[in-house]
């Protein structure tokens, strides 16, 4: 299974977040809980979460809510690509398309190896969870053949979904 973290401010801003390290908001943290809630009647054995603050806060919400606390496993591959110039600007479409045209983002092939090295890692005996970043999820849906029950290209905040290899 896979879910993006909770809301942050920049989320709600629309603002380019990348490696920049922002907690929860207070809409996050509600995403959190009910997602958490959402997820406490199934036994989750472990948890792969990116380091940064707003996957790793929702990992331990989620975790908190289960009958038998399951551990939580950073892995520092899963955290969000880097997007340089462009963290903490508001974000435009056109500004996606051409990534490799701003300063300080991590290439594409680069945060593709990145993420695949992380999801060899994981070890999907028993029940795992990954919490991590939109652009984490495209990344398994577009480059490295994932599919998703239900069949996503986008994920939303806490939103959760089964991933297929």
């Amino acid at each position: 299974m896979y879910v993006r973290h909770g809301q942050t401010d920049f989320n709600r801003e629309n603002l380019w977040m990348g490696s920049i390290d922002r907690p929860l908001n207070r809409e996050g943290r509600t995403q959190a809980a009910n997602v958490a809630e959402e997820l406490s009647n199934i036994c989750i054995d472990k948890i792969y979460s990116s380091p940064l603050a707003r996957a790793y806060e929702t990992s331990k919400l989620i975790a908190e809510k289960q009958k038998k606390l399951p551990e939580i496993i950073i892995l520092t591959d899963l955290r969000e690509r880097c997007f340089g110039e462009l963290e903490g600007k508001v974000k435009v479409r056109m500004a996606r398309g051409d990534l490799a045209c701003y300063s300080g983002v991590e290439s594409e092939e680069d945060f593709v190896g990145r993420i695949e090295h992380s999801m060899e890692s994981i070890h999907n005996d028993g029940v795992t969870l990954i919490v991590s970043h939109s652009a984490v999820f495209r990344c398994l849906v577009e480059k490295l053949g994932y599919s998703t029950r239900p069949s996503l290209v986008r994920i939303m905040n806490c939103q959760i979904v089964q991933l297929d290899r």
